[in-house]
């Protein structure tokens, strides 16, 4: 399984937990949208390193948190498909 990192050198400070709250609680929202037609999706550029050097710092933090969330999420799903892990 790969594992991702976020880059080391950028600062990513630590988040209060009423900002996680609202993560979380977006999170779960987007859980609930019914999937849509893949041809119907945007196509969107990724974080880059440099991107996130522009960020204010709540927004880094912000970002990691999110970012990370998924990353257990996906690393989660693999475990509980190893036929699916191919890497």
């Amino acid at each position: 399984m790969k594992h991702y990192q976020l880059p080391d050198d950028v600062e990513f400070p630590e988040l209060d937990d009423a900002s996680k709250a609202e993560i979380d609680a977006a999170f779960d929202c987007i859980d609930s949208i019914p999937p849509s037609d893949p041809d119907d999706i945007p196509i969107v550029e990724g974080f880059t390193p440099e991107f996130l050097r522009t960020l204010p710092a709540k927004n880094r933090a912000m970002y990691k948190y999110g970012y990370l969330k998924m990353v257990r999420e996906y690393e989660d799903f693999m475990r509980s498909h190893p036929e699916l892990d191919k890497d």
